[in-house]
């Protein structure tokens, strides 16, 4: 792996850690930061290996959105020639993920910030993790933040969000169905989803991953017989036949990721 000037990466039984380490800033991204982020994932994507990627941050703000200076006067960013520079929103790198994703908050989410927590299967926050949607107060909009937040919530109850502006708790966004679950003190439910998803089929959860993003493409005519195809070329697999085996015989599965 080349080296990386604002993530840092680690690999621990199948889950591939990405902590965003540019903490002096608040961890709000620029452009070369994206380009190692989508670096970073696509070597996760790629890796048959890696069957879960986890997201965190240094600091006490998980991510303040985008870098304005940096996005704005390119010299003022850092670059890193060892790596691919890649012009992409972070919620189009995320979306080509192929494997489920854990985003966990220890700190607060601002603006572009949730562009990464919204484009994880699975959003974790501490009690005191605090929300906010604050473009509208310097003449900007999130646009992009939108169009996660209607994955969410009815179309109006997201705009109310954007045009507001203002910040609100990890419980009121728990019962506005953004997170997944708020952390207690032991991480309980944290630490159980990871061992659910790393005891299922990774082939499979993968394959999962693909259709549904090539379901968006599909005319509802022709999208059953890509799911009926799709179930075909999986049951071929050597998952699938281990998968059959271990139902069988009442042992712990052997996944080869194949």
């Amino acid at each position: 792996m080349e080296r990386l000037n604002f993530i840092k990466v680690h690999i621990e039984e199948h889950v591939f850690n990405l902590t965003l380490a540019r903490s002096e800033k608040r961890n709000a991204f620029s452009p070369t930061m994206v380009s190692e982020i989508a670096y970073a994932l696509n070597l996760a994507n790629n890796d048959p290996n890696i069957y879960l990627v986890q997201i965190e941050a240094e600091g006490p703000v998980f991510c303040a959105g985008m870098d304005l200076k940096a996005f704005a006067d390119p010299t003022s960013d850092t670059g890193n020639a060892a790596i691919p520079k890649v012009e992409k929103s972070l919620a189009e790198i995320f979306s080509c993920l192929d494997k489920p994703s854990i985003c966990v908050l220890r700190g607060d989410v601002i603006a572009g910030g949730f562009l990464i927590a919204l484009s994880c299967t699975y959003l974790f926050a501490l009690p005191n993790v605090r929300f906010s949607l604050p473009e509208v107060k310097i003449g900007l909009f999130p646009f992009q933040v939108l169009a996660l937040l209607i994955e969410f919530m009815p179309e109006r109850k997201a705009m109310d969000l954007c045009i507001r502006g203002s910040s609100f708790s990890a419980q009121e966004a728990l019962k506005k169905g953004i997170l997944y679950e708020i952390l207690d003190k032991e991480e309980t439910g944290l630490v159980e989803l990871k061992a659910t998803i790393l005891e299922n089929a990774p082939l499979a959860i993968s394959r999962g991953f693909a259709a549904l993003r090539k379901l968006k493409e599909q005319d509802f005519n022709d999208k059953y017989t890509f799911l009926l195809q799709s179930l075909s070329a999986l049951r071929k697999t050597n998952d699938f036949k281990e998968g059959m085996d271990t139902m069988h015989n009442k042992r712990k599965a052997n996944w080869k990721n194949s």
